[in-house]
C-alpha cells in the first residue's frame, strides 16, 4: 500500500504472454488456457463490454460446447479470484447490461500505455523535438516482450488488433531509425536495420533507411547493392517494381549528392510513409459458419501465383455476400499490409442512390489514398488513370459492396496484380468474369446447421435447446435466408416470454411480398418475414417506416425523419425508437439511422400501395423544405455576404436543428454533404425542380469552405439543368456563375470564361443588376488570377457601378476591394487604401467577417507596396485573426504568405520562412495547386 492507503496498481499485459503483474512485479497465476484467452479478449478492448454470446464466439470459432455460457461465467468467476491477490484491487472484470467489461485505468494495459507513448513521439516529431520523440518512442518499444498475445491462437479480435499492433511497433521502429540516422548514428544502425528487412522484406521504409546508412558509412557499392536485392525481391515475390519514393533514392546515392551523404541539423533523409486507408466496416457479430466459402476465398486470392485477383460473390439479396466479404477481409488483413479500402456502390438501392464510378473515385478512394481535393483531375478517365497509378504498386485490398453490373466495377479495379478485390452483387457480372478475368463465387444458402448456430447465438443456447422443433420450423419458415434469420431472431430475443412456436406458428400464417425476392416457393419467400415484421409496428411506426422508404439516401437525422413525418422531433422519437428494436432502422451514431436497402424497398412498396400519391408527394415536399430551411441558414452563417435569389420556405412541419454559429453549420455539413448531394438528384428525379436549384444553391458557400470543388461542379450543372427546364433566366445566371467558380479553383480557365459569359448573358436577360455586378466581380477575379491585373479593373468598376444603384451595401464592398486590390497589383498603392478603407467600413458595418479578412489583405498588400511594413503587417495579423474566426484556410494561408513576404523584405528570414511553412501546411492540406509554388520558394531558403 502507498501512504495515502491506495492499493497498488496491477499491470497487464499482452504484448508478448498474457500476464498480470503487481506493482513490485509479483506474476499472478491465471489459470487454464481459456481463462487466459478470456483474459486476453477483456484486455484487447479495456472499457469495452462483451456479450456472453460474443465471448462464446471469441473462445470456441463457432464450436462452442453445449456448456458454453456456463463455462464463461465460470472462467469469469475463475479469474476474478485469481484477480483478488493480497495488494490488489478489487477485480476488475465487471457485469454489466451489455455483458462483461475490464474496468481498469486504461494506462495499466502495456498496450494502452504503448499507443500513448507513440502519440506523445508523433507530437514531439511534429513539434522538432527530435531527443523528445526518440525517447517516446523507444520508451514505447521497451514494452514489448515478444508476439502481442503469444501463445494464444491467432482468430477473432486477438488476430486483427495482434494485426494493428504489430504494424504500429514496425512504424515506430522506422521512426527511431530515421531519429538515429539524423543523429549521425548510422554505423550502429545497419545491423538492426538488416535484421528489420529479414524479418519484414515487404517493407520499402526499412530498406531505404539501410541504402542511407551504407551510403553515409561510405558503403555506396553495398547501398546500390541493396537496392537490388530489394528490387529483385519485388519482382518474385509479388511482381512490382520498389515504389517511387525509393527509386528516387537510389538515383540520388548513384549521383552521391552530397546532401543525402551527410547528416546535418535537418531532419533526415527519408521515404515518407503512405497513407494506409483502414476503411473496412466492423466485422459481422452474428456470422456463423461458410468455412467451405471462405478457404475457397482463400485459394482464390492467396493460393498461389497464378491466383485472382478480383473474386465476385453473387447471391440473392439477404444471402450474406457482404457479411462474408467482411469476414473473410477482417480474417486476412495481414496480407494487404498497404491498407482497405471500402465502398458501398448502391447498385440494389433506390435508383438515385447508384454511384457512379468517377463519384466513388472523386468522393471516397482518391481521398482515401492521400490525395487532396483540388489534385483530383476534373476528366473521369484522368481520375481512373490516377487512381490505376496509386495503386499500381501497392498491395491494397479492395471490396466494391453492392455492385449492379461490370461498368460500373470495371474503372474502380487496381492497376495491380498484387491488390485483391472482392467484389459483391446480386447478378453474376459475367462480363467482368469474361473480360477482366473475374473468379465467380456463388453463394448458396447456410446450411440447416449454419442456420441454427446464428439462432442459437441470438436466442441463447439454453432456449433454443428447450424447443428444438420450434427452431426447426423458424428455420424452414425463414428458408434459411440470414437477412430472414436475423429479423426472426431479433423478434424472439426482444419478447423472451414468447414461445418460440408461437412465433412460427405466425410466421407460417403470414404472406407479405418483395418482388426483387418473390420465389414460387413459399418457403423462400422473404416477404413474409418483413410483412410480419411491419405488422406488428404501431401505426405511428409503420407510417414512419413508409415515409423514410422515400428518403434520398440511406442515411436519415431524426431531425429530417421528423420533416419526413411532419411532426416535432420529440414526438416521433418513439416511432424512431420501435423501428431500431425491430431491426427495421440502425442508428449508427446519437439521433442518426440507417435503413437497409431491402427493408427500403419492402417500405417502398406498402407506400405505393397505401398510401396516396397526395401523401407521397408532400412527404418528400415536407423533406425537401426541411434540408432548403437548413443549408440555407448554415448557407449564411457560413456566409454573411450570400444571397439566394428566393426565401427558403417556412412550414411548421419542417424541423431545421439550430445552428450557435458557423461552426456549428459546418460541422453540420461536413455530416450531411453526401445526403444533401443525393437530395439534390432526388429531387430533380421527382419533378422538384424547384427545390433542386434552391438547395443547389445553398450548397456553393458550404461547398466551397470545404473545397469540394468537384461536388460543386457536378451540383451546378445539375442546377444549369433544372433552371433551363423551369425557363428561368436569374436561376440559370446563378448556377452559370457557380459553375465557374468551381472552374477556377480547378484551374479550367476557358470553361470558366465560358459560364461565366452565359451567366452575364442571362443576367442582362433578366434585367438583374445585383447578379450582373456579382458576374463582374468574377470575371474581375478571373483576370487577376491570369495574371491580367489592368483587365481585371474594368471589371471590379463596372460591378461598383451595378452594385451602387441597386442599393447593395455589401455588393458595394466586394467591388471597392476589388478595385482596391487591383490597383495594388498595378502598384498604385495609394489609390487602393483609398478604395479599400471604404469597403472595410461597409464589410464592418454589417459585421461581415470574411469580407473584413479579405480586405485587411488587400489593406496590407497595399502598404507593403509604400514600403510601410509595420502598418502592412498589422493589417495582415488583423486578417488572419479574422481568418481563423470564420475557418477559411485559404484565405489565411494566402495572408500567410504576404506576411512572411513583408519579414522576407526587412531581413527577418526565419520568420518569413516560418510564417511560409505554417501556409504550405495548410495548403497542402486542402489540395492547392498554389502549394508547389510556395513548396519550391521555400527549397530556396534551406
Amino acid at each position: 500500500m502507498d501512504p495515502a492507503g491506495a492499493p497498488p496498481a496491477a499491470r497487464y499485459q499482452l504484448l508478448g504472454p498474457v500476464e498480470v503483474r503487481s506493482a513490485c512485479g509479483e506474476r499472478l497465476a491465471l489459470g487454464t488456457p481459456m481463462r487466459v484467452r478470456l483474459l486476453a479478449v477483456l484486455m484487447s478492448q479495456p472499457g469495452a463490454g462483451w456479450s456472453i454470446d460474443q465471448l462464446v464466439d471469441e473462445l470456441w470459432q463457432g464450436r462452442p460446447p453445449k456448456t458454453a455460457a456456463g463455462n464463461v461465467k465460470t472462467y469469469v468467476w475463475a479469474l476474478r479470484r485469481a484477480l483478488r491477490a493480497p495488494g490488489f484491487p478489487d477485480p476488475a472484470i465487471l457485469a454489466g447490461p451489455t455483458g462483461y467489461r475490464l474496468a481498469l485505468d486504461g494506462l495499466t494495459v502495456d498496450s494502452v500505455a504503448f499507443d500513448d507513448l507513440a502519440q506523445r513521439g508523433y507530437s514531439a516529431l511534429r513539434h522538432c523535438h527530435w531527443a523528445a520523440a526518440q525517447e517516446s518512442f523507444e520508451a514505447a518499444l521497451a514494452l514489448w516482450r515478444g508476439e502481442p498475445f503469444a501463445g494464444l491462437p491467432g482468430w477473432g479480435v486477438l488476430l486483427s488488433v495482434r494485426a494493428r499492433l504489430q504494424e504500429q511497433r514496425s512504424s515506430l521502429a522506422e521512426e527511431v531509425a530515421d531519429l538515429q540516422l539524423r543523429a549521425g548514428r548510422h554505423h550502429e544502425l545497419i545491423e538492426p536495420l538488416r535484421s528489420q528487412v529479414d524479418d519484414d522484406p515487404l517493407r520499402e521504409r526499412p530498406w531505404g533507411q539501410l541504402m542511407v546508412a551504407l551510403a553515409r558509412t561510405g558503403r555506396r557499392a553495398d547501398a546500390l547493392a541493396t537496392y537490388r536485392q530489394l528490387r529483385h525481391l519485388l519482382a518474385e515475390e509479388v511482381g512490382v517494381e520498389p515504389g517511387p519514393d525509393i527509386q528516387h533514392l537510389h538515383t540520388r546515392i548513384l549521383r552521391a549528392e552530397r546532401e543525402l551523404l551527410t547528416s546535418d541539423p535537418r531532419p533526415p533523409e527519408r521515404i515518407a510513409p503512405r497513407i494506409v486507408p483502414r476503411q473496412l466496416p466492423a466485422p459481422p457479430t452474428l456470422f456463423t459458419g461458410r468455412a467451405g466459402d471462405l478457404a475457397r476465398l482463400t485459394t482464390l486470392l492467396l493460393g498461389d501465383s497464378h491466383s485472382a485477383s478480383t473474386v465476385v460473390i453473387t447471391g440473392t439479396g439477404g444471402v450474406g455476400k457482404s457479411w462474408l466479404a467482411l469476414r473473410w477481409a477482417h480474417d486476412n488483413l495481414h496480407h494487404y499490409p498497404d491498407g482497405q479500402l471500402h465502398v458501398d456502390l448502391g447498385g440494389f438501392g433506390t435508383a438515385t442512390q447508384e454511384a457512379s464510378p468517377s463519384a466513388v473515385v472523386v468522393r471516397s478512394l482518391l481521398p482515401a489514398l492521400g490525395v487532396k481535393p483540388l489534385e483530383i483531375p476534373a476528366e473521369p478517365a484522368a481520375q481512373f488513370a490516377l487512381y490505376r497509378s496509386l495503386t499500381a504498386d501497392r498491395r491494397l485490398l479492395v471490396l466494391l459492396d453492392n455492385a449492379r453490373d461490370a461498368e460500373q466495377v470495371r474503372p474502380l479495379l487496381p492497376g495491380s496484380t498484387g491488390c485483391g478485390v472482392l467484389v459483391t452483387s446480386r447478378h453474376t457480372l459475367p462480363g467482368l468474369v469474361a473480360t477482366d478475368g473475374a473468379h465467380p463465387l456463388a453463394l448458396d444458402l447456410p446450411s440447416d446447421d449454419e442456420a441454427r448456430q446464428l439462432l442459437v447465438r441470438r436466442l441463447g443456447a439454453q432456449r433454443a435447446a428447450a424447443q428444438p422443433a420450434a427452431v426447426d420450423e423458424l428455420i424452414r419458415r425463414t428458408a434459411r435466408l440470414p437477412l430472414a434469420l436475423s429479423i426472426v431472431a431479433a423478434r424472439a430475443a426482444a419478447r423472451p416470454t414468447f414461445p418460440l412456436q408461437a412465433i412460427a406458428d405466425d410466421l407460417a400464417a403470414s404472406r407479405g411480398g418483395l418482388a426483387a425476392l418473390a420465389t414460387d416457393d413459399a418457403a423462400t419467400d422473404v416477404r413474409t418475414v418483413l410483412s410480419w415484421s411491419y405488422r406488428l409496428l404501431s401505426v405511428d411506426a409503420a407510417r414512419l417506416f413508409r415515409q423514410i422508404s422515400l428518403h434520398a439516401a440511406p442515411d436519415v437525422s431524426g431531425a429530417a425523419a421528423a420533416s419526413l413525418a411532419g411532426a416535432p422531433p420529440h414526438l416521433i422519437r418513439p416511432a424512431l425508437d420501435e423501428l431500431t428494436r425491430a431491426n427495421l432502422l440502425a442508428e449508427l451514431s446519437p439521433d442518426r439511422y440507417r435503413c437497409h436497402d431491402l427493408l427500403r424497398a419492402y417500405g417502398e412498396e406498402l407506400t405505393h400501395t397505401l398510401d396516396r400519391p397526395a401523401d407521397r408527394s408532400a412527404v418528400r415536399r415536407r423533406v425537401l423544405d426541411h434540408y432548403l430551411c437548413v443549408a440555407h441558414d448554415a448557407a449564411r452563417l457560413v456566409d454573411p455576404g450570400w444571397q439566394p435569389l428566393d426565401p427558403p420556405p417556412l412550414r411548421a412541419d419542417a424541423s431545421p436543428p439550430a445552428f450557435a454559429d458557423h461552426r456549428a453549420a459546418l460541422a453540420w455539413f461536413t455530416i450531411e454533404a453526401r445526403v444533401l448531394l443525393a437530395v439534390v438528384d432526388d429531387a430533380v428525379a421527382h419533378s422538384f425542380d424547384a427545390h433542386a436549384g434552391q438547395l443547389a444553391q445553398s450548397l456553393t458557400p458550404l461547398l466551397s469552405r470545404l473545397s469540394q470543388w468537384h461536388d460543386l461542379a457536378t451540383v451546378q450543372a445539375v442546377a444549369v439543368t433544372v433552371a433551363q427546364r423551369r425557363a428561368d433566366p436569374r436561376a440559370e445566371a446563378l448556377a452559370h456563375r457557380d459553375l465557374a467558380l468551381a472552374h477556377i479553383q480547378h484551374r479550367r480557365f476557358g470553361a470558366a470564361h465560358h459560364h461565366l459569359q452565359r451567366a452575364m448573358a442571362r443576367y442582362d436577360q433578366a434585367g438583374d443588376r445585383p447578379g450582373q455586378a456579382s458576374t463582374h466581380l468574377h470575371l474581375a477575379w478571373l483576370s487577376d488570377i491570369e495574371g491580367d491585373a489592368g483587365a481585371a479593373l474594368p471589371h471590379a468598376r463596372r460591378a461598383l457601378a451595378l452594385a451602387s444603384g441597386t442599393d447593395d451595401r455589401l455588393g458595394e464592398a466586394a467591388a471597392l476591394n476589388a478595385i482596391g486590390w487591383s490597383h495594388a497589383r498595378l502598384d498604385e498603392h495609394a489609390r487602393a487604401i483609398t478604395y479599400c478603407k471604404q469597403a472595410l467600413a461597409l464589410y464592418e458595418e454589417a459585421e461581415d467577417r470574411l469580407g473584413a479578412a479579405n480586405t485587411w489583405d488587400s489593406l496590407g498588400f497595399a502598404h507593403h507596396g509604400l514600403g510601410k511594413h509595420q502598418t502592412a503587417a498589422d493589417c495582415y495579423r488583423r486578417a488572419l485573426t479574422l481568418y481563423s474566426d470564420v475557418q477559411d484556410p485559404c484565405g489565411r494561408a494566402d495572408t500567410l504568405v504576404r506576411l512572411g513576404d513583408i519579414h522576407q523584405t526587412v531581413g527577418d528570414h526565419d520568420t518569413s520562412v516560418d510564417l511560409w511553412r505554417q501556409a504550405l501546411a495548410i495548403l497542402d492540406r486542402v489540395g492547392h495547386p498554389q502549394a508547389a509554388v510556395l513548396s519550391e520558394r521555400l527549397a530556396a531558403y534551406r
